[in-house]
């Protein structure tokens, strides 16, 4: 047990003693239809190993959704992920890949994991937007008194893209 708590340790001493930098910021998203409308907020604040093509973050995500038939509901959802600079164009674009989960924060019945790709765009040395859209994704949802639905979605969730800004420290 002692052996695995140091490993440990020297790990994460390992990974935030490497040249990096931390960045907050967040993205909204908004889907609106026939049948319903919904919207998300997730800030976020991540690590982004320079001397590598990897960050890790984590976002905390409100989002709201109204219908015709089940009227308003809301969730919270905490969404860890791993994102890898696929390449750059120029000095200002870049293209990722985000490998992320997504966790329910209110009543733990639901957990999604999968890949959204993305672009950024450096305004400033400090200062990028980012735009993603969902690929590819594992849902496994518990209803109270139900059995687990699992299921696969794949195709880009070009109805809810999402806009983010993002502040490099």
């Amino acid at each position: 047990m002692k052996r695995l708590l140091f490993t440990i340790v020297f790990a994460f001493i390992g990974i935030f003693t490497v040249q990096a930098q931390w960045y907050i910021g967040g993205s909204v998203s908004a889907a609106i239809n026939k049948e319903s409308q919904a919207f998300s907020i997730a800030p976020d604040v991540g690590y982004c190993f320079t001397n590598a093509p990897f960050s890790i973050a984590c976002a905390l995500e409100y989002g709201g959704e109204f219908s015709k038939d089940d009227g308003y509901s809301h969730s919270l959802t905490v969404s860890p992920y791993f994102r890898y600079n696929i390449c750059n164009i120029g000095e200002r674009f870049s293209f990722f890949m985000d490998l992320f989960s997504d966790i329910d924060a209110l009543e733990l019945c639901s957990f999604d994991i999968g890949l959204s790709p993305g672009i950024s765009f450096d305004l400033t040395e400090h200062w990028s937007a980012e735009f993603s859209v969902g690929l590819l994704k594992y849902e496994w949802k518990k209803v109270p008194d139900d059995k687990p639905t699992h299921c696969f979605v794949l195709g880009f969730e070009t109805a809810a893209p999402s806009f983010g800004i993002y502040y490099s420290f």
